[in-house]
């Protein structure tokens, strides 16, 4: 009798909601998601239904690989793609490091990853090479933060190396914007011959006078002088000794015997020299190393005009 009633109350039921004309209501769990992967991630860490095992140095690391391939079009790739690895359930990597491999697991399952001094080196290539470009932008912006004279062509070089273009836009400019500061750290004095040319080189050095970037060439040269005095005249080429202080020119330039060794470098000095003593004459004299860099131009344009005396002492 109660399973009569039961089943009538069912019936009677569905009629009535058969007569509301389809009307219907939506649910949205907002937890679902994040409730389901942190299960999957207690299954993982306890090693349940897991059906890949990834082995990199001695550590192997276990997961799901339809997790891995849901967040990481790598290892999408090595799944569904008709690779070897798609039906094997281990799995050796490469050129990654495992500290930051378990790291950027268990990111697939959390969301959420602490990048710091500690791992960002190793982790934003692992994110790389797995395609993870929320925790190769994290780890950007990280080094973004970190900039400072004394790291900026480092982290520049960095970026270079793995191709993260607007991180090395960004260090790149730093290093143009604080040269004074970065020509004086250990980093600029290792820099190879053409990455010193192309710095000396911009129209967007940031100096306070062209005197910061004759002395900044003669450091870099000092500090290894017998494998780069070849390079002053090339170095020379770059600094725009035209603009230097008149007093400058005489009792530096002119006295230094890296520059007065080459006959390239008298050629420049008596360039800059005509400059000053021939001041009607600068529009033919006009080049590369005459155009004063924005940051200076007003200094330039208000230098004081030469005495008759200077001129006749350099013209003997």
């Amino acid at each position: 009798m109660r399973r009569w009633c039961r089943l009538q109350g069912q019936t009677q039921l569905h009629s009535l909601l058969l007569n509301r004309d389809g009307h219907s209501i939506s649910h949205n769990s907002k937890r679902h998601y994040h409730d389901s992967f942190v299960s999957m991630n207690r299954m993982r860490q306890r090693g349940l239904l897991c059906d890949i095992v990834l082995h990199v140095s001695n550590k192997e690391i276990k997961a799901h690989k339809v997790v891995l391939a849901s967040c990481s079009p790598y290892f999408h790739a090595m799944f569904t793609n008709e690779m070897s690895e798609s039906r094997q359930t281990h799995v050796t990597l490469h050129d990654i490091d495992p500290q930051a491999l378990e790291q950027l697991v268990q990111y697939a399952y959390t969301a959420e990853i602490v990048v710091g001094e500690g791992n960002v080196q190793t982790l934003l290539p692992a994110a790389s090479l797995l395609q993870l470009n929320g925790v190769r932008d994290a780890c950007c912006k990280f080094l973004l933060s970190q900039l400072d004279p004394s790291n900026c062509l480092g982290i520049r070089g960095f970026a270079d190396t793995h191709s993260c273009s607007d991180l090395l836009k960004s260090a790149h400019k730093y290093v143009l914007q604080h040269f004074v500061e970065v020509s004086k750290t250990e980093e600029f004095m290792l820099l190879p011959l053409k990455q010193v040319l192309d710095l000396i080189s911009s129209d967007n050095l940031n100096v306070p006078s062209e005197e910061e970037v004759y002395r900044a060439v003669l450091s870099w040269v000092k500090h290894d002088i017998d494998g780069r005095r070849q390079h002053v005249p090339w170095l020379m080429k770059c600094v725009r000794l035209p603009l230097l202080r008149r007093d400058f020119l005489m009792s530096n330039v002119d006295t230094e015997l890296l520059v007065r060794h080459h006959s390239e470098c008298k050629d420049l000095l008596i360039e800059a020299l005509k400059y000053h003593l021939m001041p009607e004459q600068r529009g033919v004299l006009s080049n590369s190393r005459t155009r004063p860099r924005p940051c200076m131009r007003w200094e330039v344009m208000t230098a004081p005009r030469i005495s008759q005396q200077w001129r006749n002492t350099i013209l003997r």
